[in-house]
């Protein structure tokens, strides 16, 4: 079974990649695709990865954080839907901006920190729940 952490390492890859052609490539096709990468990474941080993360971290101070977190990317994302041309750039560079510094910080702070505190079965089982959640996106 697949490490959880490795897996939304591999997801936070992705999601730079992606904007890093865009950057490249200036494709509106690209912005879709982002936000779709990024409401279906949402959807298993929030069913997987935050629910484990509370009961071995037992911090709500952080839970509140990344929630704000998330629900500023969503609101950007609601943002580009109502908007063309330059205001979409404008907008689509917002959200990249948000979502770059919302995987910094959880990388930092909570999966390593989660890699220290875990033990390789719990790891596992969280590996599990994103493969499921992602099969059922």
């Amino acid at each position: 079974m697949p490490n959880g952490i490795d897996l939304i390492l591999a997801d936070h890859q992705t999601v730079r990649g992606m904007f890093d052609q865009f950057d490249a490539s200036h494709d509106a096709g690209l912005i879709r695709q982002v936000i779709d990468v990024l409401k279906a990474h949402d959807d298993v941080e929030q069913a997987a990865l935050y629910p484990m993360v509370w009961t071995i971290l037992g911090d709500g101070n952080l839970s509140q954080r990344y929630e704000i977190a998330h629900s500023r990317m969503r609101t950007q994302i609601d943002l580009i839907s109502t908007v063309t041309g330059p205001p979409l750039i404008d907008a689509f560079r917002a959200l990249r901006e948000l979502a770059i510094d919302h995987m910094a910080e959880e990388e930092r702070d909570v999966l390593s920190v989660l890699s220290e505190r875990a033990n390789t079965q719990q790891l596992e089982v969280l590996g599990a729940r994103i493969l499921r959640a992602n099969s059922r996106g």
